[in-house]
């Protein structure tokens, strides 16, 4: 019997997690840093990437290089890699991939719509796109004028489906409404991932429910930031919080009665976690500002 399960052992997900392996010991070390950084020209940066695991990913391409040209290449690098590990996942892998992939396809149809609003082509805006959030549908974003026409002209047949259907309105999709329908479907998609992590248990859910926390919360303080100074009501507000993270429930109701930057620095200092961000925060002309230390804590990896 237990020769059997030695034989059967992550049969599903072995290979995977055999690249995974491989991917990770090619990973820059601080080293490799120290050298990129003593590159005077971006051919020098072509010459050192090469010595690495990046290999030849810009030997088609011509001189002079630019950092657009460099930023294009490593995007479609990263996107033939993840597209190569998606392909060969089996369920729930599969199902954690495409999750993986649904906040670039809701930032790119926020992205057309917005084009859309300003009357820009959709070629133009396409090319903006992030190419972990292309769909088929893409270019019909610019017919609809209402969340609805949106979902039932596109979306039905994507990812974001789920998502959509808490966010059904007739609402006229002007600058204002389109960021609702932004923070409502990443509320919604957040929400599902969570779930989707939780429910799985085990070292999926020790890793990825901290980072979804931490995201669901980021996105409740500065939803109540931006919010400062607009039409959107106290009550609105609330309905576009993640009810994931550490701040639900109480912290989501404290929050959405704040009228200012003081009143959310309050609330924040009944989190330990949160407390020294906001005192990381200045004031003046150059200082970071809370995207700024939200964005650094995020790099640095999940809170406690």
């Amino acid at each position: 019997m237990l020769e059997g399960a030695e034989l059967c052992f992550n049969v599903d997900h072995g290979y995977l997690e055999g690249l995974v392996r491989g991917c990770k010991a090619g990973l820059l070390t601080q080293q490799d840093y120290v050298n990129l950084v003593q590159c005077e020209t971006l051919e020098d940066l072509k010459i050192h990437l090469q010595t690495m695991d990046y290999g030849n990913f810009l030997a088609n391409q011509t001189s002079p290089l630019t950092v657009s040209t460099i930023d294009t290449e490593m995007r479609k690098k990263l996107c033939r890699e993840f597209e190569y590990f998606r392909n060969h996942s089996l369920e729930p892998l599969s199902t954690f991939f495409t999750y993986m992939t649904c906040s670039y396809m809701i930032d790119n149809v926020i992205l057309l719509m917005n084009g859309a609003l300003q009357k820009k082509s959709v070629k133009e805006m396409l090319v903006k796109c992030h190419p972990l959030g292309r769909f088929t549908e893409m270019e019909a974003v610019n017919i609809a004028e209402t969340p609805s026409e949106l979902f039932n002209a596109i979306l039905v047949e994507t990812p974001l489906a789920p998502f959509f259907q808490d966010c059904m309105s007739e609402n006229t999709l002007d600058e204002l409404n389109i960021e609702i329908l932004r923070n409502k479907l990443y509320k919604s998609y957040i929400e599902a991932f969570y779930k989707f992590c939780k429910n799985h248990g085990d070292v999926t859910a020790e890793i990825m429910c901290p980072i979804l926390e931490f995201e669901a919360d980021r996105r409740a303080f500065i939803i109540t930031l931006n919010s400062f100074g607009t039409e959107l009501s106290k009550e609105d507000r609330e309905t576009l919080y993640p009810t994931c993270g550490k701040l639900y429930p109480e912290g989501l109701r404290l929050l959405a009665q704040a009228e200012d930057f003081e009143q959310m620095k309050r609330v924040a200092d009944h989190y330990g976690v949160y407390k020294p961000l906001f005192e990381a925060v200045g004031d003046g002309s150059g200082a970071k500002t809370l995207e700024d230390v939200f964005y650094e804590r995020e790099l640095i990896g999940p809170i406690d």
